[in-house]
């Protein structure tokens, strides 16, 4: 629907592409999960109605789901609305840093919020109501999230402080669609700010009782989005600093400089926080079947790596912490690796890279190489989970053996020399520079890490 709006026009050609695909993939024995949202609004919604901030875009959004349903549902079993509503409201509309790339404080992302609830709601309802008995699939929505643990666990602010930190992330959309309405914590700090700033009303919408039991309940599975762990701290800002989700939560965000890093500024590897979020859910939400519909983690280096031996320990300790939690009476009904290929990713462009699959984007065809991680994937999935000590340390091997070859494969390709070559090269000054960096953040998060030791 290229305007947004199905009475004006529906492409045809954009319907069968979506046919053949679905169809190719059931031919392959792939079953598909179909994303019908992941920040691609059309460009005329933004321009003519202001985007999330409008709840015409309720409708809208309903028609074009409906079209969905009704074009593909006969083979789709699996519907997820939205995927991390949080990035679309926070990073769209509070923060500037994604489409569309407004910075309206404290009110834009909360404004998207809600017409995004409603939205799902509405989508979820015209299935249920439409479609559901002689398609009999799913609806459910994807919330990415990250686990906060508190810094000093004996700390009653701290512990507050990172109960917020998951309201305001997972809560926000979870509990209405799970429980009815946003989470109280939510609702008492933007109140509170909101009266400070000598404000009429709360700057958080607020659901009608009817809204509320129509919401309620809209999720037939738990879409989870997880990839790291902040550790949480409470802070309190005055009122003075102006209006914003960030400051509204009170609290500050740290990482232990330990934690493995491979070059995303924002991505840890954290396995435990995975097994913490998971029974979080269990415990707040009625232990709902879970999807988890995003785990991995990136490179962002200046030379391309395709024996990424940091992806496949991502990998082993993230899963075994899924693990960990079925057998903590977790309903983990699903898990996919994010992601396949190299993609363009958001704001960092092409520079940041998730894929199990390299891409050469200089190349004439995209050319795809597998990295190391392909054949350890495929073999954890095939023996879901991990059989014996042995057989992992067997699929290291074959890993690194096919992580060889591509690289001979990938350097004769290129034209630019060996696989390993830097395509821009730091200068003795910017290493210096970067490094000293790293150091100031080291020491900055020092005391923290001290704190957690003693905790312990």
């Amino acid at each position: 629907m290229p305007t947004g709006i199905k009475a004006e026009h529906v492409n045809d050609k954009g319907i069968m592409h979506y046919n053949d695909l679905i169809n190719t993939l059931l031919e392959s024995k792939i079953q598909p999960i179909v994303t019908l949202y992941h920040g691609d609004l059309p460009q005329a919604l933004q321009d003519r109605y202001g985007g999330w901030q409008n709840s015409s875009l309720i409708n809208f959004f309903n028609d074009y789901a409906n079209l969905c349903f009704e074009k593909f549902g006969d083979r789709v079993k699996h519907w997820i609305t939205f995927n991390n509503p949080w990035s679309t409201a926070v990073e769209g509309y509070e923060v500037g840093e994604h489409a569309p790339g407004l910075k309206l404080k404290g009110i834009g992302a909360y404004r998207a919020a809600h017409n995004i609830i409603k939205a799902h709601a509405r989508a979820w309802h015209t299935y249920d109501r439409l479609w559901r008995s002689r398609q009999k699939g799913l609806v459910g929505i994807s919330i990415t999230s990250e686990w906060g643990e508190p810094v000093d666990i004996t700390s009653q602010k701290d512990i507050e402080a990172a109960e917020r930190y998951i309201q305001f992330y997972l809560g926000w959309f979870a509990n209405p669609i799970f429980n009815g309405d946003y989470p109280q914590v939510m609702k008492d700090c933007i109140g509170r700010k909101s009266s400070q700033e000598g404000l009429g009303g709360s700057r958080l919408p607020a659901f009608t009782p009817q809204e509320k039991h129509f919401i309620k309940g809209t999720s037939d599975f738990f879409g989870l989005g997880h990839f790291t762990t902040r550790y949480i701290t409470h802070r309190s800002y005055h009122y003075s600093k102006g209006p914003s989700y960030h400051t509204d939560r009170d609290l500050a965000e740290l990482v232990d400089p330990w934690w493995p890093d491979p070059g995303s500024e924002w991505l840890y590897s954290v396995p435990w926080g995975f097994r913490r979020i998971l029974n979080y859910i269990k415990s707040r939400y009625g232990n709902p079947r879970i999807y988890v519909t995003e785990n991995g983690v990136s490179e962002k280096r200046q030379c391309t790596e395709l024996c990424d031996n940091w992806r496949m320990q991502y990998m082993n300790n993230y899963i075994n912490e899924i693990l960990k939690a079925i057998k903590d009476g977790v309903k983990v009904k699903g898990y996919t690796s994010w992601s396949l290929l190299d993609k363009f990713e958001w704001d960092e462009g092409y520079s940041e890279r998730f894929g199990l699959y390299y891409i050469d984007f200089k190349s004439k065809n995209k050319r795809r190489y597998p990295k190391a991680s392909v054949q350890y994937y495929r073999k954890m999935i095939s023996s879901n989970g991990f059989p014996n000590q042995r057989e992992i340390e067997s699929w290291k091997r074959k890993a690194a053996e096919t992580c060889s070859t591509t690289n001979a494969l990938f350097a004769a390709a290129r034209v630019h020399g060996p696989i390993l070559q830097h395509e821009s090269v730091l200068s003795v000054q910017e290493e210096k520079e970067t490094r000293s960096t790293v150091e100031g953040q080291r020491v900055q998060n020092y005391s923290c890490t001290e704190r957690r030791k003693k905790c312990h």
